[in-house]
């Protein structure tokens, strides 16, 4: 009988819970399509862009927007590679009132998973989603965890 009154209780517990963990993922949201303009993001801090999606640093000395996936050649999760494979990201960089500067970056070294500017390191920490064999990953899905460091 006790049980019956606690089950209630531990959903009502369970679903605030749940959705406020799923609301935390491993890093911050940023260029959710305000209205107003590009996200703010702090210095050091990893924050995630959806293509066409742009970050502005705190401080206004930087922008970065997340253009898209140029290539993709990354082993897919259900296969067995000799090589872990890359993927070239596009993104426009634009310092102060400064014109936007076309970079790519790599998901795998030695190639460039880094690109400087003058004053900043822009640094690619990962992307998501993983490829899979069954089919390609449409260019809408891809998201791009960033850092931008000060040098």
């Amino acid at each position: 009988m006790a049980a019956m009154r606690l089950r209630p209780f531990l959903v009502t517990l369970l679903i605030p819970c749940a959705a406020a963990s799923a609301a935390c993922g491993s890093g911050a949201s940023a260029g959710t399509g305000d209205p107003d303009g590009p996200a703010t993001v702090q210095p050091g801090a990893v924050f995630t862009l959806a293509p066409g999606q742009t970050a502005r640093l705190s401080g206004g000395g930087l922008t970065v927007r997340f253009d898209g996936v140029k290539n993709d050649s990354r082993c897919p999760t259900s296969v067995d590679c000799v090589w872990a494979g890359d993927a070239t990201v596009t993104v426009s960089v634009t310092a102060g009132d400064g014109r936007p500067a076309a970079r790519e970056l790599h998901v795998t070294a030695p190639a460039a998973t880094t690109t400087a500017v003058p004053g900043y390191v822009v640094a690619l920490v990962g992307l998501t989603p993983e490829r899979h064999s069954e089919s390609p990953v449409p260019p809408g899905d891809y998201r791009a965890r960033l850092r931008v460091d000060k040098r």
